[in-house]
């Protein structure tokens, strides 16, 4: 080997293990920063007695009053205590990685005004300024008063960028899950709507909404009506409006005299003690239903807000402007069915069918087979005199025939193009009866029991009535 390339491998080797050097003091020193981290300030939250901020021109001063903690400024205020326990947990221990000695011009730190100043009273205060973003990221500049700027992290700004409205605890709005009834005054008229299953008060056990009047109940569409009361026990406060407004104030929010005043009512299951003890000397419980009222007032409508309270309360919300919709909007006449028929079909013994002037008197049959096997089966089949007739997929169009608007109170003054007379195996309508009747160009009029208020479309009823002849010939 000659001298040259001895050189180069010597040079070689010595690059590696100044390289091996630099990488050893690179992590030594990294290790040595990580280790410099100190606890600058720390307190325990259980001796503070007053805490206050300023953030975004705002000062908030909370204070222990022994039993709970309230807002200084106004002991009707009602705090949510989870934002207080936030904040102590951040001041509790706080730690920095670097210490900016000696500073005298505060403001190149963003310190001279603050972003936010924290002051805090156990046996004696102290005072907090979070300064600017170091600009390393994920750090801020904090003072705690000793003459240093300290490098924190940056999320300590997180538990005090609130305002007041920010810490209202807000009044529970109840799970309504079994609702009895709903009850809408608005405009001077009430809607009374009754949750009644398997009522007996229409044909068709599919509905169990309707509207009460005095003793006159109407049947009502369910899934117009499901949507309105979900609305309704579904609503959540959007924010706090007023966390306390005297009764000479309601009328800024238009609920001196309410737009509308909806009661929900409903049952939950409670758990209460029987006065009896378990063999280990343990009370002993006993679930009970207990009838529950929900009420609510609402106001002035602005925008995609409205304002709303609990009937009574001196705490006034913004709720969503749906829910207002929902309930001034609300009308027997909106929620009426859009159902030409929803017959359970297994209750019915019989039909009569009148088509082009001629009716057809079907009956319905349950057939019994035996396989090879053994194994019997049923089936209901609808039979013309002796004649089977296969009626399913016409009762299904009719069942889900859809409707193209309303007529409500329009005369049937001309012949009936088609009409059905179903007789029932149940108590209550027994029998029931279908007709359509010309109507327009392209519509044909509804009437069921004796209600003609639907229109449908003329070629969706005529298909069906071609379907019915070639069933029927």
């Amino acid at each position: 080997m000659n001298r040259s390339k001895k050189l180069l491998i010597l040079l070689l080797a010595l690059a590696i293990v100044a390289a091996g050097a630099v990488l050893v003091k690179v992590l030594t020193a990294e290790t040595q920063e990580e280790s410099t981290a100190e606890t600058i300030f720390s307190l325990d939250p259980d001796q503070v007695t007053r805490l206050s901020w300023t953030y975004a021109g705002e000062t908030i001063a909370l204070v222990d009053s022994g039993d709970s903690w309230g807002y200084e400024a106004d002991s009707r205020f009602p705090l949510d205590e989870s934002y207080l326990d936030n904040m102590l947990t951040a001041l509790s221990e706080i730690s920095s990685e670097k210490t900016i000695e000696a500073v005298e011009d505060w403001d190149q730190y963003g310190l001279e005004d603050p972003v936010c100043t924290v002051e805090v009273t156990t046996d004696s205060v102290q005072e907090l300024k979070i300064g600017d973003e170091t600009g390393l990221g994920g750090q801020r500049y904090l003072s705690i008063g000793d003459g240093n700027v300290y490098l924190v992290d940056e999320g300590i700004l997180d538990s005090f960028t609130y305002g007041l409205y920010d810490l209202v605890q807000m009044e529970e709005i109840p799970s309504m899950t079994n609702v009895r009834s709903l009850v809408i005054q608005s405009g001077g008229e009430t809607l009374e709507i009754e949750h009644l299953e398997n009522s007996g008060l229409t044909y068709s056990d599919y509905y169990d909404w309707f509207a009460k009047e005095g003793q006159t109940y109407t049947t009502l569409d369910t899934d117009l009506t499901d949507s309105l009361v979900n609305t309704v026990t579904g609503l959540s406060w959007e924010k706090c409006a007023s966390y306390y407004v005297s009764e000479d104030g309601l009328d800024t929010y238009g609920l001196a005299d309410p737009a509308a005043v909806v009661t929900v009512n409903y049952t939950e299951t409670v758990r209460q003690e029987t006065g009896e003890t378990d063999e280990n000397g343990d009370p002993v419980y006993e679930s009970v239903t207990a009838d529950r009222a929900f009420v609510l007032e609402l106001g002035i409508q602005e925008g995609y807000i409205c304002y709303a309270r609990l009937a009574g309360s001196t705490m006034v919300y913004q709720i969503s402007i749906n829910v207002f919709e929902a309930v001034i909007d609300a009308s027997t006449d909106s929620l009426l069915p859009d159902d030409v028929l929803k017959l359970d079909w297994s209750t019915v013994e019989s039909m009569e069918i009148t088509l082009d002037g001629t009716t057809y008197a079907v009956r319905k049959e349950m057939e019994t087979t035996t396989d090879e096997d053994g194994n019997t089966s049923t089936r209901y089949l609808y039979k013309l005199e002796d004649q089977e007739v296969d009626l399913d997929d016409i009762l299904d169009n009719l069942y889900y025939m859809e409707t193209s608007g309303r007529a409500r109170q329009a005369a049937a003054s001309q012949t009936p193009v088609l009409s059905f007379r179903f007789q029932r195996d149940t108590e209550s309508f027994s029998q029931v009866e279908l007709t359509f009747y010309p109507y327009d160009d392209g519509h044909y009029l509804v009437n069921l029991d004796g209600e003609a208020r639907l229109l449908v479309d003329g070629e969706a009823l005529d298909e069906l009535m071609d379907s019915l002849t070639s069933a029927l010939s």
